[in-house]
């Protein structure tokens, strides 16, 4: 079909007369639509574009002169539109029947001397504003450019569009002009243009990562390594080289090459498992904290490009070691912190801040000093303005010391700008890890599961798109949690209800050294198995994620939900079997709650309440019991935690049913309520199933 109408359009146009073909094939070469003001070029330029049609022609008046053009012909046969100052093709199939009508061997030659015309004849702010446009048809006629300072001449004014394609978060585009760049330069380039070849290799192996082309980043890291000349000039592609392999699960190598890199630099790194480590860490936390704002914004900016280049460095491996290697944080960070104090902040210090207060939260449980080095890091973001570093600094805040404070809730709108400036700014793996975090506090903060399920999907779409292979394979999680609540047919051997088969991935991942992955699939195996009432499964997914971690000493976070279900799982226990030794297990989780719950009460106070109502109730102080499931269920409510106000709810139930009250029912009914209002439907018909509700 396409042919055919392609063949009818391109015997219309050969029946135009032979100047209106021409300015209609030239404006096939320019594409589906060019601005008077291009044409105007033409015309005053190229005398052979303009000619006198007659009585069907429209008088136009350009900035430049009165005459007849050529195209107004072509608007009256209907095959081109005139919109405000563009003239437009009526259809794709118009342009490309046109195009047609060029033979190939001059193409090229007709796209080179377009390219030309315009750079030539345009001013440089002009030059900037169609520099996408000259690049492009130059690009196409580039096989007609033979002479190297010409070809030179190309390379640079690619690698000039490329960048602003980059600033525009255009990545396709600006890899492909990058490219275009590297194929003009001349066989000994690295020798004679070195300069110009390693910023358009190392930029392109930046923009491949952008677009998840993960192998072509290898590809250009072995030339550049192979020709940089320094290790300043070879950071650039190893900062990208680290983040490509972090994204494709790599995270191990990424720390070891990250590692190396720095000792190249002279850092010295001592044993991870010294104590002066942490020391350091620590005093070099406590003189940023004695510092005011006013002595902290003071600090000058670092000038030093080498120490520049290793922050970026150092930030970036630090990042992985909360993954794999937990024991070189404060090393790194230490680096960090006192790089900034030394030579002065940059936008990396933004980070290093951030990174520092999420390591004294998980490892240190030092919620004041995590605080303020939050601020900090805050303050400093906003005083450099580095936008580049908001993906990055929100996810270790927004995802740690901020959530922890106040209700998750409120940070899922910095979560979401966090991805969205990550995307913008080419920081596609940590763009991810914020929806991760997003999607994460959705969850445990009873964002709708019906919504929740097909942000999951939109999100891992373009984790798939974007190969983050990390990032999809941590949400994995999350969707297979949200999943059974929401389509739990009652069979534990339905596809919703099998979630034991994660058990393999997870002895998979801490093969792989994923131990952070591995944690969480317990914390969130636990989770789901205990509001199916599954109490033997979740008991056994919360010892294996503690003997995980007290088998590595790490730390795997979000220990307030972990503890708050691993307290409810240890008091069903005592319900069945071992009661002194599940009690005892309840008392000591329920005393690390009460720790966790002083620095953040709207999100704690019905979790402690609920724990000690259930054990009000294992220990035989039914009336006390009572009055505190209220308590929590209240506290729920007015926290805005309704997913579990609606476990409240339940257990209550399950208190009063055992004690042959009636009252079951108003409380069965209520978390039947709510369950739904969540969107568990789930577990609304397990609820159904298994309580005389």
């Amino acid at each position: 079909l396409f042919d055919d109408v392609g063949v009818l359009m391109a015997e219309k146009i050969c029946q135009l007369p032979l100047e209106c073909q021409q300015t209609i094939k030239l404006l096939a070469c320019l594409g589906s639509k060019c601005d008077e003001s291009i044409l105007t070029l033409f015309i005053s330029k190229g005398g052979h574009l303009k000619w006198e049609i007659g009585g069907k022609a429209r008088k136009r008046k350009t900035e430049h002169n009165n005459q007849y053009l050529v195209l107004d012909f072509a608007v009256d046969e209907g095959l081109l539109k005139k919109e405000g100052s563009n003239y437009i093709f009526a259809h794709d199939q118009i342009q490309h029947a046109a195009y047609s009508l060029i033979p190939e061997d001059e193409r090229g030659l007709m796209h080179k001397k377009i390219g030309y015309l315009i750079l030539e004849n345009s001013s440089n702010d002009r030059i900037e504003d169609l520099l996408f446009l000259i690049a492009d048809q130059l690009n196409r006629g580039g096989m007609c450019i033979v002479e190297d300072r010409r070809r030179t001449a190309l390379a640079k004014l690619n690698l000039r569009a490329g960048k602003k394609a980059m600033s525009e978060a255009t990545f396709l585009r600006s890899a492909s002009y990058f490219e275009a760049g590297i194929g003009m330069l001349c066989g000994d380039h690295w020798e004679e243009y070195y300069d110009l070849s390693l910023r358009l290799h190392s930029l392109f192996a930046e923009v491949q990562y952008c677009n998840g082309c993960f192998e072509i980043v290898g590809e250009i890291t072995t030339i550049v390594l192979n020709h940089a000349k320094t290790l300043e000039d070879k950071l650039p592609i190893y900062n990208t080289l680290l983040r490509s392999l972090g994204s494709q699960q790599k995270v191990q190598s990424a720390v070891e090459i990250g590692i190396s890199v720095l000792q190249k630099f002279g850092f010295k790194f001592p044993s991870p498992n010294n104590s002066d480590a942490v020391a350091n860490l620590l005093r070099t936390k406590a003189i940023l904290e004695k510092m005011t704002e006013s002595e902290f914004l003071s600090i000058r900016k670092m000038e030093d490009s080498e120490k520049e280049s290793a922050m970026s460095i150092l930030v970036i491996t630090a990042f992985y070691t909360f993954f794999v290697k937990q024991e070189y944080i404060p090393i790194l960070l230490t680096l960090a912190l006192q790089l900034t104090l030394q030579y002065g902040v940059c936008d990396e210090s933004c980070i290093a801040l951030a990174d520092c207060s999420l390591t004294l939260l998980l490892q240190f449980k030092d919620f004041n000093g995590s605080k303020r080095m939050a601020d900090l890091a805050m303050i400093l973001l906003l005083k450099l303005d580095a936008k580049k570093c908001i993906a990055r600094v929100f996810v270790s805040l927004y995802g740690g010391v901020f959530a922890m404070s106040n209700h998750p809730k409120r940070s899922l709108k910095p979560l979401l700008k966090g991805y969205q400036e990550g995307m913008f700014h080419g920081d596609i793996g940590h763009a991810f890890i914020n929806v991760n975090a997003f999607l994460l506090w959705c969850f445990i903060s009873g964002e709708n599961l019906v919504v929740l399920e097909k942000d999951i999907k939109l999100y891992r779409n373009r984790m798939t798109e974007y190969k983050q292979t990390s990032s999809f394979e941590f949400s994995a999680f999350i969707k297979e949690a949200v999943f059974k609540l929401v389509h739990f047919s009652g069979h534990q051997t339905s596809e919703a209800g099998v979630l034991a088969d994660q058990k393999v991935r997870v002895q998979l991942r801490m093969r792989e050294n994923h131990f952070v992955y591995a944690c969480y699939s317990y914390i969130f195996l636990g989770v789901v198995e205990y509001i199916f009432g599954n109490y033997d499964l979740a008991a056994d997914m919360f010892q294996k994620k503690k003997d995980l971690e007290k088998r590595t000493s790490k730390e795997s976070g979000y220990e307030g939900l972990a503890t708050f279900y691993e307290c409810l799982t240890c008091v069903a226990m005592a319900r069945k079997l071992e009661k002194d030794k599940w009690v005892s297990q309840a008392g000591t989780a329920k005393s690390k709650l009460d720790e966790i719950a002083k620095y953040g009460e709207i999100n704690y106070e019905h979790r402690c309440l609920l724990v000690q109502a259930e054990m009000f109730d294992v220990e035989g102080r039914s009336e006390d019991a009572s009055n505190t499931y209220d308590l929590a269920i209240a506290a729920a409510e007015r926290n805005g935690y309704f997913n579990e106000q609606a476990i409240a709810n339940e257990r209550a139930g399950d208190f009063y049913y055992r004690n042959d009250n009636n009252k079951y029912c108003h409380y069965y009914g209520t978390a039947h309520d709510l369950y739904y209002q969540w969107g568990a439907f789930g577990k609304v018909e397990h609820l159904y199933k298994s309580t005389p509700f």
